[in-house]
């Protein structure tokens, strides 16, 4: 019984990372499809780098 039961557990997580790792895959690119803004100082030296809203 106990063997069911962690059996059940471990294929609910596996179902749960799998659909976690799908979720950030599709948030990855739509990052990607934004594309990048970067900040400059007085001296031509990049600040700060990041996806554009």
């Amino acid at each position: 019984m106990k063997k069911v039961i962690a059996l059940i557990i471990l294929s609910l997580t596996m179902v749960s990372c799998s659909e976690l790792a799908e979720l950030e895959a599709g948030r990855q690119q739509r990052l990607r499809e934004r594309g990048w803004e970067c900040r400059y100082n007085g001296r031509g030296e990049v600040q700060h780098c990041g996806y554009i809203n």
